[in-house]
């Protein structure tokens, strides 16, 4: 080797961890099995790897990551835990000032969310005219036209305040290539199915993080979007569902006489009722098309617990039965959030689908480039593209990464590559990070029941930020400062 020359065996991990980053399906060959067996010390070593790159390449350039770790002293990362401090507690997503939305103050909405993202990304979006935005509705289109490498998503809001995301295209690509993997249980990166499917139980297009997600999946898993079949074929409004949340926190508070509402909301609404009143028709469309186009075919179907329920218990009430081809791939995210799940609801959705199992995953909107998919023996395994932490409870201060530990989940999304991936959840979850998984996959994962600290501490729960309380308050300050 020439004086200078990169040893082979740091080339490597740079090669790795460049995958992981930019083209994680890649990372496993573009095969299913290689992804879930990849080895558990290499995968340490790319993780950390890559976590000091995202470090280097945002310390800088994302504002409010600056300013909290200016505050802590954080220049450099050599051990995982060392990005601890800097985590966001998730609610920074919904930071903003609410009477920004009460009055349409969009370019305020902007400036607070140019502080989250890279500057070259910042300033696009301060150049996005939002002045004429009646709504978010015309908000979310007018971004996608103004900053067309960025996708704006929202959380479903059950506070009264919707979570804002900033995920790049590339973001979300990268996770439905990695979703692929599963769907075409593939062994090279051109093995698609030519005759797949999507059935989806719910709006055709809309803002709210996994209705956004379909613009990706058509792209990713589908020949075109004529195999895309949703439920309704229309927008599903982000402020109508604003509105309901906002009316759900008035009547919680007892304010609900105070709730000022604009014409063109109600005009939103009377849409949306007219919707309502059409889906009897949309759902026996969607239904016949299921039983009569769709029978006996391969389909991909990814959604909510309670949409797939719905679905299921919906076809079943019509007769129909093993709709599917039994190799169908059907998925759900997202856990009961505070909703206790009927008894049955998975025997359902398999006699209605007809597939052989069913795919459950602990995933988030925060975390868009990777999700856990549930084992065989009932634990929930890690994405590579996700470092986990647990945290305790009261602090927020790293519990060890050893043995079985229970505390308060925390990831870092390596995925996210123009914002902060890092930030704490509410949720409750057990982590083995030694003994192997029964099922053969070498990754750390979740086992037993996953829940949330509100539900816990009937309905309260005081997340803390492992930052120092007066760094953490002065980064949020900071972030909240949109004149």
């Amino acid at each position: 080797m020439t004086p200078g020359e990169t040893p082979p065996s740091e080339l490597a991990l740079e090669h790795k961890t460049e995958l992981l980053l930019n083209n994680p399906a890649a990372l496993a060959g573009h095969n299913c099995h290689a992804w879930q067996h990849l080895p558990r010390a290499d995968i340490d070593a790319i993780q950390l790897h890559a976590l000091k790159h995202r470090f280097a390449q945002l310390r800088n350039r994302v504002p409010v990551l600056s300013k909290l770790a200016d505050a802590e002293g954080v220049t450099n990362v050599n051990a995982l835990n060392d990005v601890v401090p800097l985590l966001f507690e998730h609610t920074v997503f919904k930071s903003y000032p609410p009477s920004l939305l009460e009055k349409k103050q969009f370019a305020h909405i902007n400036r607070w969310l140019g502080k989250l993202v890279t500057p070259e990304l910042a300033a696009r979006i301060a150049a996005a005219d939002v002045s004429g935005c009646k709504g978010l509705d015309e908000w979310f289109d007018t971004m996608d036209d103004a900053v067309p490498e960025l996708r704006v998503s929202h959380t479903s809001g059950t506070s009264g305040t919707l979570s804002f995301l900033p995920n790049s295209v590339r973001e979300w690509e990268k996770a439905c290539d990695v979703r692929k993997l599963y769907v075409w249980a593939q062994t090279g990166p051109d093995m698609a199915d030519p005759d797949l499917h999507t059935v989806y139980p719910y709006f055709r297009k809309g803002y709210l993080s996994h209705v956004r997600a379909n613009e990706f999946f058509i792209r990713a898993l589908l020949p075109d979007a004529g195999h895309f079949h949703a439920a309704y074929p229309a927008t599903l409004s982000t402020d109508v569902l604003h509105l309901g949340a906002r009316l759900r926190a008035a009547r919680a508070k007892g304010t609900l006489d105070r709730l000022e509402i604009s014409p063109e909301l109600l005009a939103k609404k009377k849409i949306f009722d007219q919707q309502q009143a059409d889906m009897p028709a949309h759902l026996s469309t969607f239904f016949e098309e299921m039983a009569t186009k769709l029978r006996g075919k391969r389909v991909y179907i990814g959604a909510t617990w309670n949409l797939l329920h719905g679905m299921a218990k919906a076809g079943l009430e019509r007769g129909l039965e093993s709709v599917f081809h039994p190799d169908s791939y059907i998925s759900t995210t997202g856990g009961a959030k505070g909703v206790t799940q009927p008894e049955g609801w998975r025997e359902d959705v398999l006699r209605f689908t007809g597939a052989k199992q069913l795919n459950e995953t602990y995933a988030m909107s925060e975390l868009v480039s990777g999700s856990s998919p549930r084992c065989e023996h009932g634990n929930y395994h890690f994405a590579h593209t996700v470092i986990p932490f647990v945290l305790d409870p009261e602090t927020s201060r790293p519990l060890p990464r050893a043995g079985r530990v229970t505390g308060r989940a925390a990831f870092y999304d390596l995925g996210a590559d123009v914002h902060w991936g890092g930030f704490i959840t509410g949720d409750e979850v057990t982590v083995e990070w030694d003994k192997p998984c029964a099922c053969g996959r070498p990754s750390r994962y979740i086992t037993g029941a996953i829940q949330r600290y509100s539900e816990k501490n009937g309905g309260d729960d005081k997340i803390t930020c492992a930052a120092t309380e007066g760094s953490h308050r002065e980064a949020m300050d900071f972030l909240n400062s949109v004149e």
